[in-house]
């Protein structure tokens, strides 16, 4: 499947807004805007961000003009049709409009009519590229290997079991859990992630009822009950995760009552589940985690022993978080646990 990829220049940010009102009022469905401008701290507050250390704010690429990109699917007739017996699998496939010429042109048209309007005297700059679906649409697949965190072999579904693993795959030495990633944050292999398995690891002893605070893809109940907990229960913001944890279940063979998805926010709508738990987990973001911190927060969902796992924290924010935490009288500061610019914090229900 192929796109036409449009992008348009322009002259300054300000003309951003009215372009993209435009583009949506002559039926573009979705726009890519590239200002290279660096969020400010309060924006970045808004948005709950932290920026990763491979992309510190002095180093986000700028742009030397902004760009409004959009793309439209161009009509049949250089695309076979599937077979009978091919794979047609599109689970990645994009289904939006397809654009006849004669509808691509009229739009370019009206385009550059709305643009001498908004903006006369201001020359009209378009660009035109070609978008294939096949230069993309696996490539994500490629960054995704199987990955072994202590006794955990997290495998993607497109993979095999890697011959040095077979036997302690077959003997239950090494716990295999298969994911799907994609859309949900949760593949195993960012290092709050990884530190938030080391945890597990290393505190759980088997039977325990854990918490897990924004799921994602649902990997870290799912090593959770590897690893014996009795019964899982998970929330998220996200509505895209509840599908995504479903399949994650599903190829996982988890039984029913097993692992209790809620989609929500614990700290805006705290009957959500019910509590106690014996271990909660946390990997997202540290101003989420010291509102947890807070009393009333996730110690409500606590009893004396609990343990509170959280990562997700940018090294810059460890003290904030472990503030939180010790002033909070509900809990106890049990450990810090670094790996490389990101940490893992750990406190107990007194």
């Amino acid at each position: 499947m192929h796109w036409n990829k449009y992008s348009l220049i322009l002259s300054e940010i300000s003309q951003i807004d009215p372009l993209t009102a435009l583009l949506y009022s002559l039926g573009i469905e979705g726009v890519e805007i590239e200002d290279g401008q660096i969020p400010t701290a309060a924006e970045l507050d808004r948005m709950f961000v932290d920026l990763s250390p491979e992309l510190a704010p002095d180093e986000m690429p700028l742009v030397s003009e902004p760009k409004i990109h959009f793309y439209l699917r161009v009509s049949p007739g250089e695309e076979a049709a599937p077979q009978e017996g091919e794979n047609t699998d599109d689970s990645y496939t994009i289904h939006d409009k397809l654009w006849l010429p004669e509808e691509e042109q009229m739009l370019m048209a009206r385009l550059e009519e709305g643009w001498a309007r908004l903006f006369p005297g201001l020359p009209f700059r378009l660009e035109k590229d070609l978008s294939r679906e096949e230069d993309w649409r696996d490539n994500w697949k490629q960054y995704y290997q199987p990955l072994l965190v202590n006794d955990l072999l997290i495998l993607p579904v497109w993979e095999a079991v890697p011959e040095a693993y077979r036997e302690g795959v077959k003997t239950g030495a090494v716990k295999l859990i298969r994911l799907d990633p994609g859309t949900a944050f949760g593949s195993g292999s960012h290092e709050s992630t990884r530190l938030c398995l080391e945890g597990l690891k290393k505190w759980m002893r088997g039977g325990e009822r854990v918490l897990d605070i924004g799921c994602g893809s649902g990997i870290l109940g799912l090593a959770a009950l590897s690893y014996g907990a009795a019964q899982i229960t998970a929330t998220e913001l996200d509505p895209a995760c509840e599908a995504v944890v479903a399949e994650t279940l599903r190829i996982n063979g988890i039984e029913d009552g097993l692992f209790e998805y809620h989609e929500g926010n614990l700290l805006t709508q705290p009957e959500l589940v019910q509590g106690p738990y014996d271990l909660i987990l946390c990997n997202i973001l540290a101003p989420v985690i010291t509102a947890l911190a807070a009393p009333g927060a996730a110690d409500r969902y606590a009893k004396p022993g609990t343990l509170f796992i959280t990562s997700g924290i940018y090294k810059e924010h460890r003290g904030a978080v472990e503030a939180a935490f010790r002033a909070n009288p509900a809990w106890e500061w049990v450990e810090t646990v670094e790996m490389n610019d990101w940490v893992s914090v750990v406190a107990q229900k007194l």
